[in-house]
């Protein structure tokens, strides 16, 4: 039991890295969204920053999706949450982080199959730059992987009542 508290000590490490790469490539996007904006006012606009704009805000959200988890901040239906005794909470948050798990295994792999298809036909996007579609597809596998091993490390603290996990269910009450 106590590996299991290093290895979820390491994901939720991991996960701030990713976390803190996703915060970057938000402050990138605006700033090469302001430098698009100045740059099309001199009359000398760039067909680069918003196709790079996009991809980073498609990488950002499979990058920060673990950190979200990690930090609580998903979506969740409270009028369920608020109403129930913290054991209930407790055994519904493992429900949903069960489900979740579970999600992102079927979704990885049918990403790697999304990924083999651009790869074996060459697919780019369909702008000047033309950049290969697996680097943007990539994104999901390697966030749901990430998140994946978030919700180990969720269902660990959760059932074994570490860090912050409990104390936030007893606030809800």
């Amino acid at each position: 039991m106590k590996s299991f508290n290093h290895f979820s000590k390491a994901i939720d490490k991991l996960t701030n890295a990713a976390g803190v790469v996703a915060a970057w490539l938000f402050f990138l996007i605006g700033f090469f969204i302001t430098y698009e904006v100045v740059m099309r006012k001199l009359g000398m606009p760039t067909k680069w920053s918003e196709e790079f704009s996009q991809i980073a805000q498609i990488w950002c959200v499979y990058l920060g999706i673990a950190f979200a988890l990690q930090k609580r901040s998903l979506i969740i239906v409270d009028i369920i949450g608020d109403n129930v005794s913290t054991l209930l909470r407790k055994g519904l948050d493992l429900f949903a982080i069960s489900l979740t798990a579970i999600f992102c295994i079927v979704a990885t792999v049918n990403s790697f199959k999304d990924i083999g298809y651009s790869l074996k036909t060459s697919a780019t996007t369909d702008t000047v730059l033309a950049i290969p579609m697996w680097i943007i597809q990539t994104s999901l596998p390697l966030g749901l992987t990430f998140l994946f091993l978030q919700c180990l490390s969720e269902f660990y603290k959760t059932c074994t009542g570490t860090e912050e996990t409990l104390s936030e269910l007893d606030q809800a009450h």
